[in-house]
């Protein structure tokens, strides 16, 4: 039983960890920059959306608990990105072209199941934008 605790506890490390170099590569900044609430940068303000946004609902940290992985976060904070994140993936094709490639790179399961749930159209779904740099990136990472 304790084996399969740490298994799954050192999975959810490596997924935050992949999350967290995944935003900041995508929106051009620093992982530390992520998870330290300090800069209100519009590259950096996104690197974080997208972190809180998919800590809440791919790995179910809730609000409260996101101070574990962010500094300084207040839970009001957070439930404000996932609602914001929320609002701009149905408005915005950027957006949701951006969280679809963050998935991507991110989760393979998650990205999977989205196509499997037809959630967006297979055109949404195939039109990611592949960097061969956070590839090699994410392929040191999960092996």
């Amino acid at each position: 039983m304790e084996r399969t605790n740490l298994n799954s506890k050192n999975r959810y490390l490596s997924q935050v960890k992949l999350a967290r170099l995944v935003s900041a590569k995508m929106f051009d900044c620093h992982e530390y920059e992520v998870v330290m609430m300090q800069s209100r940068n519009k590259n950096i303000m996104y690197a974080r959306r997208f972190f809180i946004y998919y800590l809440w609902k791919y790995l179910n940290v809730s609000h409260n608990k996101m101070k574990k992985e962010l500094y300084k976060i207040h839970h009001a904070t957070s439930i404000h990105h996932c609602n914001k994140m929320e609002n701009e993936i149905e408005l915005y094709p950027d957006i949701k072209k951006a969280w679809i490639t963050f998935l991507y790179y991110t989760d393979e399961n998650a990205y999977e199941k989205l196509k499997i749930d037809m959630k967006y159209t297979m055109e949404e779904m195939n039109n990611i934008v592949i960097d061969k740099e956070l590839r090699e990136l994410v392929s040191t990472i999960i092996n």
